[in-house]
């Protein structure tokens, strides 16, 4: 894991804190399942492009388009 900072309004600072303690989590906890789950797909897509680099990178001649290919990847997810 990685270390981050960032800057929340106040207000959304305390209710996450009290959100946090009525959950029995930490606020890092809270704030990385919303980050999880807001950007999921665009999480997926990134690490669908990653592996699709590495295999580019091993046979080139099998290349197809950007859009052909997350078409076909979110028709097997």
């Amino acid at each position: 894991m990685k270390r981050t900072t960032i800057f929340l309004p106040d207000e959304v600072h305390k209710n996450l804190k009290y959100m946090a303690l009525d959950h029995n989590v930490s606020m890092a906890e809270l704030l990385r399942e919303a980050v999880e789950r807001v950007y999921k797909e665009d999480l997926k897509d990134i690490q669908l492009a990653k592996q699709a680099r590495v295999e580019h990178k091993r046979n080139p001649k099998r290349a197809v388009e950007a859009i052909e290919f997350f078409s076909e990847k979110r028709k097997s997810a």
